[in-house]
């Protein structure tokens, strides 16, 4: 019994309404029709998913978390947390959220207004749809409907954790996000997706975000799973006529993380900016595919990924443009730079511009290297000890994407994965110079 048949048992049978539990029951034909992706399949051929779809995943029961344990406590924002994807109101702080934010929990919706959920979810389920993103409208237990209100100017962020608490079996959860942000509004969003437990566990997550014309959405996503944590994440952006989106994905930790981007610009006057940090250490593997599609003019995008892979970790990046044609003032720019640490490590940059248009300016570049030796001669010179100059080159390398965060608490988590791995760089970075 494999992935796809095991989630079987926990499908279907609910409580919930006809329509609902008929959404959900195409969307896991169309993901059990579409079947596991395997490296046959071009967009997955640098990442094999035989371990995971060989094992028996049970959908993940109600569990608790300590609140000492979560993350970004310094974070001045309002906060919504999942465990195990279930809303958990004792964790969650919504005090005195603005009028023009309106949060909908997927739960609470399947009773109030079953017929807005259905149709909410059927874009998953399409024959399109991917096989994950079908999977996650079909298993999603609850999850997150926020709509900003035209004009609204959000003052600090949104933050959504889900939590993953591993139970020993293999275990699948299914977060689901989705942000619609109104005319002329903007909003920041903090996604968190992290695990704790022992145990093997798959996180199946999907996030939607739509931006209305003139809208500014800044979404930050972080994944810090366990060490045997599995992520596959999809990550869908529509930005509107004049607006702006920007993605910022950092992928921490996880034994296998996979994540696509996709970004829409249908409309003049779009601008989207995706950034991206990972770190694949040993025995770890990190994919992200993203891909643009400029299917009107006058719209702009702009792509930079820092990747670094160390002891037997690998890393993957693979980026595709799309300019339609008749499509005209057209910018697309993309650079992938990647880090070595080690003989073993190996990361594979596959930049792809597919373009039907002329009047454009697109760019893209990729580049996979090792420290620098003259950079490392030049430290030891002047003192530096060899392992806390290796420290240093190594977060020099992502600093400065790091530091274009505005927001020092999520500065912090970067960094603490960095000094976890490097007890050396910890203390150079609390400023111990001894």
């Amino acid at each position: 019994m494999g992935l796809m048949e095991s989630l079987a048992r926990d499908l279907g049978g609910g409580e919930e309404p006809g329509a609902v539990q008929a959404v959900r029951e195409a969307a896991f034909r169309r993901a059990l029709a579409q079947g596991v992706p395997s490296p046959r399949d071009e967009d997955w051929r640098y990442t094999d998913l035989s371990s995971l779809s060989g094992q028996e995943f049970r959908a993940a029961r109600a569990g608790r978390l300590d609140q000492n344990s979560l993350p970004l406590k310094d974070l001045d924002a309002w906060r919504l947390v999942f465990v195990n994807g279930r809303f958990a109101p004792s964790l969650s702080d919504l005090s005195a959220l603005p009028a023009g934010i309106t949060v909908r929990l997927l739960e609470e919706m399947s009773r109030q207004d079953p017929q807005w959920l259905a149709e909410h979810l059927s874009r998953q389920a399409s024959p399109e749809a991917r096989t994950f993103a079908a999977l996650n409208a079909a298993a999603a237990p609850d999850g997150l409907h926020v709509e900003v209100a035209p004009g609204t100017q959000v003052e600090k962020p949104l933050l959504v954790i889900f939590a993953t608490i591993g139970a020993g079996t293999p275990t699948l959860v299914s977060p689901h996000l989705h942000l619609q942000a109104g005319r002329h509004s903007r909003i920041e969003l903090v996604e968190l997706h992290l695990t704790q437990g022992a145990g093997s566990t798959l996180t199946n997550a999907h996030t939607r975000v739509d931006t209305g014309d003139g809208a500014s959405v800044f979404h930050y996503r972080a994944v810090w799973e366990g060490s045997e944590g599995s992520h596959i994440g999809s990550v869908q952006i529509n930005v509107g006529r004049d607006s702006r989106a920007e993605n910022f994905s950092l992928v921490l930790s996880g034994r296998m993380v996979r994540v696509d981007i996709d970004g829409a610009l249908a409309a003049p006057g779009g601008e989207l900016k995706l950034n991206g940090v990972f770190v694949a250490g040993p025995n770890q593997h990190v994919d992200h595919h993203t891909r643009v599609d400029h299917a009107a003019s006058h719209t702009t995008s702009d792509e930079v990924y820092k990747g670094i892979a160390d002891g037997n970790g690998r890393g993957v990046f693979n980026g595709r443009v799309l300019v339609r044609e008749g499509v005209e003032k057209v910018v697309a720019t993309q650079a992938s730079n990647n880090l070595l640490l080690s003989s073993d490590a190996e990361i594979d940059a596959k930049p792809e511009l597919e373009i039907y248009a002329n009047d454009l300016r697109c760019a893209h570049g990729a580049t996979v290297g090792q420290l620098d030796d003259d950079s490392l001669f030049y430290l030891r010179s002047r003192g530096v000890p060899a392992v806390e100059a290796r420290a240093l080159l190594i977060y020099g390398f992502v600093q400065s994407l790091v530091e274009s965060i505005p927001h020092p608490a999520l500065q912090a988590l970067v960094t603490a994965r960095f000094a976890e791995a490097n007890p050396s760089l910890a203390k150079l970075l609390a400023g111990d110079y001894t």
